[in-house]
């Protein structure tokens, strides 16, 4: 009997996971390490508990904004490598509000968003910017940029926005005005805003003309142009959206559970290009495997808390991401030939 097509790719995925289980149980077994102590101490770490799954969320928040990001790029062919900037440099604009201004409760707030989102969208503008006037590839100019934003910040936090007197580079605590609401001890809004902003996108990309656009530019600049789309519009226009959503991950780092600005290099832009691919860019599932690998770096977490080796929780969250990553591009593909070969037919 013929799989479902809506099985289809959730049946890749469960089964790729559990073949990165396999391996890494190889691996386990062959360094004499518990095989299921281990993956039970992952699962209690990471959703055994309330506290668990809070630790989880916590880290898939900025993951899941980086991923949208680089989901908005990647699908109009446009490869935005530079999430991890542009989450700092959004970073960088909430603390430019938070450190220097005195706002009213309401207003600080919206300006600390409003700055993060455009400082974000500003950064990735430029590496659009290179892109559609001066023909610079924007894989390099993007990653490029990531370094530049990174030691911009620790120019400021080492600096002139050091906590005077603190011993570690971090700046003054941000005031209570410019704080994200919490929604426990460690989670805070954004873990609601995330799922708002994915839906919409996912509205906007599959039922606006923007979306339609967006998918033209990315099948073929050839056709969109033969259709009058501007691909240098869009290019411009994905790079902005994708610049704000990273970022909005950095205001929510350090007006979050942090409350201060700090050197940000944990990874996250990294990690949401990472979580794109492994959602086919669609904006609802990036949400999905946000969550999947805020669970794998909970999980991971526990493990060396365990004190299992730390280079074993690295194999173990490599080889579930290699595994999941290669079924699901599979299971795309032959979705792909399956349904060029009903329109052949046709």
């Amino acid at each position: 009997m013929a799989i479902p097509v809506w099985l289809r790719l959730p049946g890749a995925f469960v089964l790729s996971v559990l073949l990165g289980m396999t391996a890494s149980s190889v691996v386990l077994v062959a360094v004499h390490a518990p095989v299921l102590e281990t993956f039970r101490a992952i699962f209690d770490g990471a959703v055994g508990s309330w506290s668990a799954l809070e630790s989880s969320l916590v880290f898939a928040e900025p993951i899941a904004f980086t991923g949208l990001a680089a989901a908005v790029a990647f699908r109009a062919r446009v490869w935005n490598i530079g999430g991890e900037g542009q989450m700092v440099m959004g970073a960088f604009g909430a603390g430019l509000i938070a450190l220097n201004t005195s706002l009213p409760a309401p207003l600080m707030l919206l300006a600390v968003l409003a700055c993060g989102i455009l400082c974000g969208a500003l950064w990735a503008f430029l590496s659009a910017a290179l892109k559609v006037w001066l023909g610079v590839n924007e894989v390099l100019s993007s990653l490029m940029l990531n370094y530049v934003a990174i030691l911009w910040v620790q120019s400021l936090v080492y600096g002139p926005w050091r906590e005077p007197g603190g011993g570690w580079p971090y700046s003054a605590y941000f005031a209570d005005e410019a704080r994200l609401p919490s929604l426990g001890s460690e989670l805070d809004i954004c873990v609601v805003v995330a799922p708002v902003l994915a839906l919409a996108l996912s509205i906007l990309l599959r039922f606006s003309r923007w979306g339609f656009e967006v998918t033209v530019v990315g099948h073929s600049h050839e056709a969109a142009r033969y259709a009058a789309i501007s691909v240098t519009w869009i290019t411009i226009l994905v790079m902005l959206v994708s610049g704000a959503l990273a970022g909005i991950a950095g205001v929510q780092q350090v007006s979050g559970s942090a409350g201060r600005l700090y050197v940000l290099t944990p990874g996250y832009g990294y990690l949401g290009i990472l979580v794109s691919w492994l959602a086919g860019h669609d904006p609802l599932l990036v949400l999905i495997m946000a969550v999947f690998y805020g669970i794998l770096m909970q999980g991971g977490a526990a493990l060396q808390i365990a004190q299992i080796d730390p280079s074993l929780v690295r194999v173990i969250q490599a080889a579930i991401i290699l595994f999941a990553l290669a079924g699901l591009t599979l299971a795309r593909r032959s979705q792909s030939r399956m349904h060029l070969g009903k329109v052949d037919r046709a």
